[in-house]
């Protein structure tokens, strides 16, 4: 719920800057369409839209006093708010809204001076806060575990400005918005921008599990939660294990049904989402009311799939054939996301975030479960790869090398095809696991991006960013898994998220990131998750006698838009236009002859080239989107 912003200045003789604040609280307006609200004490002016969850009435609106007159913006929801109102209380502290995040304010007083800013440790749920201390003139800014809500800001030896969405942060007039090259370079290879950058340079991003506390002009960040990977002893038994993960995650949907307005679910043809609506069913009163976007390209069309799900258990279901105007949707994208952002399944969140917030506030979504339970491709052939290292790594690189070419790149499924999965998977059989993990998250191989950058770019760009650490050290499924969780959860899948469906007022929320369920699962040995056959191994069996084997055994599609067919057809001219102008040229990234050449290729169907032509595309778009801002 709900969007916040602020601004304070260290020189405690200068007024409240109340002008910045409420232009960037107008600009997060779509996430909090139910009430705005802004106070000013001495140098700092805290600002807040809101959007009405829990308890409805007045009391809820912030920012929040607390009794020692603390004041609190904060967006998201605190899951165990119910039991930390009991236990404060008990200390004497006294509430006066039903609101779950007013339980920050009495958890900072009795806390703080215990524990310091690890008191943020003993809130459950999906949250980014700022808690502004007047007699301390202490100001926290505080992130959830997995990164779910996000805060950014920028800070410089007089002020510090923060609010949730980039666009709104926009309004601090001191705010350096000049590209940041390293970011972009990140940006290049994995199609978003990795915390803690920014795409401006004199931007951050707060990142997730960590608080952020400024006192006199200083600046401190410590992190207060980490994922941790299991080992292999002491774990409980593979069946033992199932039923805890069933037990949790129920558990997980239950306290996220925590609302006083209507929740309904984003249900694609997955296991996860199924999982999260039968859950729902059996804790809900009335039937559940789903969501679903169809395409009409078969291969990434889940909507079949998720009707016999919706159908199964008498949901109010949804549905809508998305034929979509990919040129509107790129635009959307590039303005709501403040940065490049070239995760195409971004488009489809959008467009399915409209239609359920059209008729309700808040959502429950399967996001998190892969991350969790081993459910992508590359998990699989990291754990086969490994597997065929001793003896038949070298015959079967040759096998691949002379079957790929052959192989069509477009069959059907297009970017999904066996041709371009068994291309990938032959291009890092010869890395180690590390650099097979890197190689399979990157957007953008290093290859192509040294034959489309100019020397001068190369040269501004440098070399991007490792995909977790670079060590010779094996790489072990666990270790990956939590890599997923630390980089790509927060950095691309949440972010995708959080700003598709806030852009039309709809709150997410995740049970798979569930504190509870995340360590747990993460404890267990990697083999209960996954082998080289098959992912979520643990999951499927936990989800046994919940689900029809047919939806539990059901291939994985992912949240994906045919680019492949789009860049081959009708945004084929789109890109060579924007690509190939005159401003893209003087710009002096990419050699235009290259780019030229790629795009010529791909329409021939000659490579793959769909998501280096995206990534171009949203990057250049960007901007221009700067240039006119």
């Amino acid at each position: 719920m709900c969007g916040i912003a602020g601004k304070l200045w260290f020189d405690t003789s200068r007024p409240a800057d109340r002008d910045t604040v409420e232009a960037m609280t107008r600009a997060l307006v779509h996430r909090g369409p139910d009430g705005h609200g802004l106070v000013a004490d001495g140098s700092i002016a805290l600002g807040h839209r809101r959007l009405a969850i829990v308890d409805l009435s007045e009391r809820g609106a912030q920012p929040m006093v607390g009794a020692g007159g603390c004041l609190l913006v904060a967006n998201g929801e605190i899951y165990n708010h119910a039991e930390l109102r009991a236990d404060l209380g008990l200390r004497g502290h006294r509430f006066a809204s039903d609101c779950d995040v007013e339980a920050i304010l009495p958890l900072y007083e009795e806390w703080y001076p215990k524990e310091g800013a690890r008191f943020v440790r003993r809130l459950d749920g999906m949250f980014a806060f700022a808690l502004w201390d007047p007699r301390a003139r202490r100001l926290i800014l505080a992130r959830d575990r997995a990164g779910q809500k996000p805060l950014v800001y920028a800070a410089d030896g007089e002020r510090i400005a923060f609010a949730s969405e980039l666009a709104a942060l926009r309004a601090e007039p001191s705010l350096d918005r000049s590209p940041d090259w390293d970011a972009l370079s990140d940006y290049l290879s994995f199609r978003v921008v990795p915390h803690p950058r920014s795409a401006w340079r004199g931007a951050r991003k707060l990142e997730p599990g960590h608080v952020l506390t400024v006192e006199d002009g200083e600046l401190r960040d410590e992190r207060y939660w980490c994922l941790a990977a299991g080992a292999d002893e002491g774990a409980p038994s593979p069946e033992e294990a199932a039923e805890e993960v069933a037990r949790l995650l129920e558990d997980a949907v239950r306290r996220r049904l925590m609302s006083d307005v209507p929740v309904g679910a984003l249900l694609s043809g997955g296991v996860d989402s199924a999982a999260v609506v039968a859950f729902m069913a059996r804790h809900t009163a009335g039937r559940v009311r789903t969501f679903t976007m169809g395409f009409e390209d078969a291969a990434y069309d889940e909507s079949q799939d998720a009707l016999r799900t919706a159908r199964l258990f008498d949901t109010e279901h949804h549905h809508e054939v998305v034929r979509p105007d990919a040129l509107a949707l790129i635009d959307d994208v590039v303005r709501r996301y403040g940065e490049p952002f070239a995760d195409a399944s971004a488009l489809p969140t959008l467009m399915v975030s409209r239609m359920a917030g059209a008729q309700l506030k808040v959502v429950l979504t399967g996001d998190g479960g892969d991350e969790s339970f081993a459910g992508y491709d590359r998990h699989r052939a990291l754990l086969l790869a490994q597997k065929l290292d001793s003896r038949w790594a070298g015959p079967l690189r040759a096998a691949l090398a002379v079957a790929t070419p052959s192989l069509g790149l477009f069959a059907e499924g297009g970017q999904r095809s066996l041709g371009n999965r068994l291309r990938r998977f032959h291009d890092a059989l010869s890395l180690s696991p590390r650099g097979r993990n890197h190689l399979w998250r990157l957007g953008m191989k290093d290859a192509v991006r040294a034959e489309l950058l100019t020397p001068e770019a190369t040269e501004r760009l440098g070399h991007p960013s490792f995909y977790g650490a670079d060590s010779e050290l094996p790489l072990r499924l666990n270790e990956a898994l939590v890599l997923d969780v630390d980089r790509y959860l927060p950095d691309d899948i949440l972010v995708k998220v959080d700003i598709a469906s806030m852009a039309h007022s709809l709150e997410a929320r995740a049970p798979f990131l569930d504190r509870r369920l995340m360590e747990f699962t993460a404890s267990l040995p990697g083999h209960y998750k996954a082998n080289w056959r098959s992912g979520k191994r643990l999951l499927r069996a936990a989800l046994a006698d919940v689900l029809p084997a047919d939806v539990i055994s059901g291939p994985k599609r992912g949240f994906g838009v045919p680019l492949d067919a789009w860049f081959a057809g009708p945004l084929a001219d789109h890109a060579r236009d924007v690509l190939l102008s005159t401003r893209a040229r003087q710009r002096g990234l990419f050699r235009a002859d290259r780019v030229a050449a790629l795009i010529d290729a791909h329409v021939q169907r000659k490579v793959a080239a769909h998501e280096t032509l995206f990534t171009l595309l949203v990057l250049e778009r960007w901007f221009l989107q700067e240039e006119s801002a």
